[in-house]
Parts: structure tokens; C-alpha cells; sequence
């Protein structure tokens, strides 16, 4: 078995194009969400750490769908940005479900920590289904 140069280069260009996206989701979700998820995340809040968490693991999964099953690179970045908001929209969607959603989060609140990343982790998965 042989990898031929212009495939190593697709798997990086795939590669470094998907974490590229997954850090630029990270930071725009962590300035779009209310919390201060990476301070309190440091300071050991396991609330923030599974929401957050279950936000970019949500995403990724979106993201694996989008390289799976793309037509060409720009093709991947468009359903990549697609899905990056709907999983910024699930986090305000969940607000409203839990209004101090925030709040819970900053007071370590676990059980709406993991109940926004097991949402995170659904839409991600159907998110992902769609892609394919």
C-alpha cells in the first residue's frame, strides 16, 4: 500500500482545514455563549467543561460528516459553517428551555452541564446524518 503525495496532501489540507474550524467554533462559541466557560473551566467547573465539551464534540461530528462525504474542499467549509451554527443555535435554543441556563453553568451546576452537551452531542449526530 502506497500513499501517493497528492493524497498525503487532501489529508492534510482536510486535516489542518478541520481543526482550523473546530478552533474557530471553539472561540466563537465561548464569545457568543454568556458563560465564561474557559475561565470557569480552568478554575475546575465541570459544568462548563461538559457543556463546552459536548458543544465541540458535537461539532465535530458535523465536521467528520462534512469531510466524509464532500464534493471538494469548499464544499466542506460551507457545511462546516452550516453546522457551526446550528450548534451555536442549539445553545440558545437550550436557553430557552432553561432560562438561567448561564448562571447553572457558572454555579456548577452538573446537571445542565451534561444536559447541554448530550444536546450538543444529538444535534451534532443528526447534524452528521444530514451530511451524509
Amino acid at each position: 500500500m502506497s500513499i501517493s503525495l497528492l493524497q498525503y496532501f487532501l489529508y492534510l489540507k482536510y486535516m489542518l482545514g478541520s481543526v482550523a474550524m473546530l478552533a474557530l467554533f471553539g472561540i466563537a462559541y465561548v464569545r457568543i455563549t454568556p458563560a465564561r466557560e474557559l475561565y470557569l473551566i480552568r478554575n475546575g467547573n465541570l459544568a462548563c467543561a461538559l457543556s463546552f465539551g459536548g458543544a465541540l464534540a458535537g461539532f465535530a461530528l458535523a465536521l467528520f460528516a462534512s469531510i466524509a462525504n464532500s464534493l471538494s474542499f469548499p464544499d466542506f467549509v460551507l457545511w462546516g459553517l452550516a453546522a457551526a451554527v446550528i450548534q451555536i443555535a442549539v445553545y440558545f435554543t437550550a436557553s430557552r428551555l432553561i432560562p438561567q441556563a448561564a448562571a447553572e453553568l457558572e454555579n456548577n451546576n452538573v446537571a445542565v452541564g451534561a444536559f447541554l452537551c448530550a444536546l450538543s452531542l444529538s444535534i451534532g449526530l443528526l447534524n452528521a446524518a444530514c451530511l451524509s
